[in-house]
């Protein structure tokens, strides 16, 4: 449940510093929806190539967001999570609301692995690093996900070739 309420100002600067400083990233390498949820920024890349432009999205992304909260310790830092696949992408319905958005496994996926990646880091999914060709990744253990019965493979994104 959820209570409509003011955010604290100190909250609220903080996003309204946030926010608009990722659109242009989002928006420089493709970024065609992207949607905040709380804190986070859901963003989606379609067509060929969509693994390079998501990933050099998340790296730019980390790189700006990590020149903001420098510039005011305490504030948190944003992580991302990257995955390539099929996504429903359409209005839905529900009382009262109607918005345009993704979902699906892809989706959620994606999610997951924003949720185990560390301040500052990009992780994508085999998938997505299979697109990426010789990009500097770092292997992860497998982790376990919600919604997946098996360990899934992950790699931290450090850097792409030009």
């Amino acid at each position: 449940a959820f209570s409509e309420r003011t955010p604290e100002p100190a909250i609220k600067a903080m996003l309204d510093t946030y926010f608009p400083a990722a659109a242009p990233v989002l928006q420089a390498h493709g970024g065609e929806l992207y949607n905040t949820i709380g804190d986070a920024i859901m963003v989606v890349f379609r067509g060929p190539g969509h693994e390079l432009r998501a990933g050099r999205t998340g790296l730019e992304f980390q790189r700006e967001m990590t020149r903001i909260a420098d510039a005011h310790p305490g504030w948190p830092r944003f992580r991302a999570g990257v995955n390539s696949g099929e996504a429903i992408l359409g209005v839905v319905d529900a009382p009262g609301k109607r918005g345009y958005t993704a979902t699906g496994d892809t989706v959620n996926l994606a999610s997951r692995l924003e949720g185990q990646a560390r301040a500052g880091e990009v992780l994508v999914s085999e998938t997505t690093r299979a697109g990426l060709g010789s990009a500097q990744v770092e292997e992860l253990e497998p982790l376990s996900v919600k919604g997946k019965s098996e360990a899934v493979r992950a790699f931290v994104l450090r850097g792409l070739d030009a």
